[in-house]
């Protein structure tokens, strides 16, 4: 059976600098242009701020599933977005790829929902802090290094940005989704060339690894946590 997959609430970077006791907006017109902007004002010792908000995405399936509720301030857009695609919020299960606060704070506004989440993430230092609206959803834990959460919605592990990320293959009409969040990133070329720079971190090596994977899968379209979708065929 196929399924869909949309982006609920795309991902977006707000960027500003702090000159003369003001805060200035930086322009940019997208999430890849934001994260260039601030490098830029960090490169420049000015002091600037980053609010990073990432792809919110839904899975239509045998039930509804929002992935990745997103920073506080998504909650309300997200929630609208869902009403105006007739979905009530209550009426929805939830799928987190990973408990960093920036993907998980809005999930105030799906208490007692169902919500699936790798027990490694749940047991991650940073999950504490969110811990209490973790404690406000009825947590689906998943173990092991890949599972079913229904048929045509598989999950796979995909660690590197964190230990416990998972990332979500969907069937669809169109083929296979990968709902990858912050397993690519953080700048789409990386992953149109298949490569991070050398410096770039620890992790580096264990992502071009999960890159591999998730190319090998033949997807349709990979969905970064914080760039747009990537379609690859």
């Amino acid at each position: 059976m196929a399924h869909s997959v949309e982006v609920l609430l795309p991902a977006q970077r707000y960027v500003f600098a702090l000159e003369d006791g003001r805060a200035v907006p930086q322009p940019a017109a997208t999430s890849e242009e934001g994260f260039h902007s601030y490098k830029k004002l960090q490169g420049e010792g000015k002091v600037a701020g980053m609010v990073a908000i990432p792809n919110c995405c839904l899975i239509r399936a045998g039930v509804d599933y929002v992935v990745d509720p997103g920073v506080i301030m998504q909650g309300a857009p997200v929630t609208a977005s869902l009403r105006a695609r007739g979905i009530e919020p209550h009426e929805t299960k939830v799928i987190l790829t990973h408990t960093h606060f920036d993907h998980v704070q809005a999930l105030i506004e799906f208490t007692q929902r169902e919500t699936y989440v790798h027990e490694i993430e749940l047991e991650a230092p940073y999950a504490a802090i969110e811990q209490g609206v973790l404690d406000m959803v009825r947590q689906v834990k998943l173990t092991g290094e890949e599972g079913e959460i229904e048929p045509g919605v598989r999950w796979i592990l995909t660690p590197g940005h964190s230990n416990g990320l998972i990332s979500l293959l969907v069937d669809t009409d169109d083929g296979l989704v990968v709902i990858a969040s912050d397993c690519v990133g953080p700048l789409p070329r990386y992953f149109d060339d298949m490569d991070l720079p050398e410096d770039f971190g620890p992790e580096r090596d264990e992502l071009l690894r999960q890159w591999e994977r998730i190319r090998a899968l033949d997807p349709h379209t990979v969905i970064p946590g914080h760039n747009p979708p990537v379609v690859l065929k």
